[in-house]
């Protein structure tokens, strides 16, 4: 059994997109023939809705070095906004700030100085064949990178996000010298999409370095077993009239890299018109701009509700409730592939994702008969997907039924073995210093 120690700052069981992406895979991992042991801060100090997971005392190696003011941020925020603990806590986050830049005291620093800390403590007594760091948070990779080097194992890097600034079809890479000095130092790399590890390769930012793309996954078991079919329609045949009702289910935070407001515009064309009854739920927070113009507008008051964020158990019971299932990309953000998408595979519910065009998830969508694709930017594209939608939500859930393989390449132990599979394929191109 080869083992692989992974640094991150957002570890499993912190209930973040990157947490819960690698919570999936630990547990299956073993039957590829690995073990993944992640390092990170502790997600009761460090994350606002921490989510234990099978595994978690097996796999996870928690560092306490979080900073005070990030502990008095991250308990503010488990509070509703105004409460007495909610301004309690604020309060002391303001302090410690303070008392922290006095002192010159870097709560990011300090998260690293405990990564690097807890990753000995643990090769101490647990043997690795490869240690890796996980980007976002580049220096997380050259810590990682530093602490395989003393160890004297490959290196491996993952990149779950680029490390800097996308424009649409544009990427200009972040410290560009030093992402060619991790990479060059790696015995390889993984990417979270396949237009990342492409715009790496065209900035010539990994050389001779092995990559590949590993898609995020599904848990077993998240969904319920379909109900039995009365016979699939017809691809393309309308199955509801107009005016049926429809409602979508959105999990997860938007900020303004988000922006929502041709949304809004196809919902308020969708009230003028007449087409039905449309119920938009969006779980989690929403940038102050959009909140705004929903409580200022009865069309929108009407048809879009703001809630709390919710448990992913929970999400689950939502996601297989709702008509479809909506996925929003920032128009910026080509490469991105939202993780919301993965997690609710397993679920007959169809998916409308608005994304900027050209990104990879219009390619998965189509193969696996999911849903719709269309421009986040225009309102009318987004307006004409609702109405396709309203009419084609039976048919999309039967033709889930009749995709269980392409649907099932994503399910957590297919994804877990081709891990395993990279590893060991970067271990025989680079083997130990």
């Amino acid at each position: 059994m080869a083992r692989a120690l992974i640094l991150s700052l957002q570890p499993p069981g912190g209930g973040g997109v990157q947490a819960r992406r690698y919570a999936k895979l630990l547990p299956h991992l073993p039957a590829a023939g690995w073990e993944f042991h992640v390092v990170g801060p502790d997600p009761r100090l460090d994350a606002v809705t921490p989510e234990p997971f099978p595994g978690q005392e097996r796999f996870c190696h928690y560092s306490q070095w979080v900073s005070r003011s990030q502990r008095c941020a991250i308990r503010k925020n488990r509070h509703r906004a105004g409460t007495p603990l909610h301004l309690w806590y604020g309060l002391r986050q303001l302090i410690h700030r303070r008392l922290e830049q006095l002192a010159g005291h870097n709560p990011q620093t300090h998260a690293l100085k405990g990564l690097r800390a807890m990753a000995l403590e643990t090769t101490a007594t647990i043997p690795f064949d490869v240690v890796a760091g996980i980007c976002p948070d580049f220096t997380v990779l050259e810590v990682a990178r530093d602490v395989a080097g003393q160890l004297g194992k490959p290196f491996i890097a993952i990149y779950d996000d680029p490390c800097g600034h996308r424009e649409k079809g544009l990427f200009h890479p972040a410290h560009p010298e030093r992402q060619l000095a991790v990479l060059a130092a790696a015995a390889g790399a993984v990417f979270a999409s396949p237009l990342t590890l492409q715009r790496y390769r065209e900035q010539g930012l990994l050389g001779a370095t092995p990559a590949s793309f590993l898609p995020d996954c599904f848990e077993v078991g998240n969904a319920p077993p379909p109900a039995a079919r009365t016979g699939p329609a017809a691809p393309g045949e309308p199955t509801a009239t107009v005016g049926a009702p429809l409602t979508l289910f959105h999990p997860g935070n938007l900020g303004p890299w988000r922006p929502i407001e041709p949304l809004l515009e196809a919902v308020r064309r969708w009230e003028r018109e007449g087409h039905g009854e449309l119920r938009i739920l969006l779980y989690g927070y929403l940038y102050a701009a959009a909140r705004t113009a929903i409580r200022s507008d009865p069309c929108l008051r009407n048809a879009i509700r703001v809630h709390a964020a919710v448990s992913n158990e929970r999400s689950h019971q939502l996601a297989e409730a709702a008509d479809a299932l909506l996925v929003l990309i920032g128009p910026r953000h080509t490469d991105n592939l939202p993780s919301k998408f993965f997690e609710y595979l397993p679920h007959a519910t169809p998916v409308l994702v608005a994304g900027p065009l050209g990104n990879p998830l219009q390619a998965i969508l189509e193969d696996l008969h999911k849903g719709l694709y269309c421009d986040i930017e225009s309102s009318s594209a987004i307006f004409d997907a609702l109405v396709a939608l309203q009419r084609q939500t039976s048919g999309y859930r039967d033709r889930h039924r009749l995709n269980p393989d392409a649907i099932g390449a994503y399910a957590a132990p297919q994804v877990a073995r081709a891990w395993g599979a990279t590893f060991d394929r970067f271990l025989v191109a680079r083997p130990s210093p």
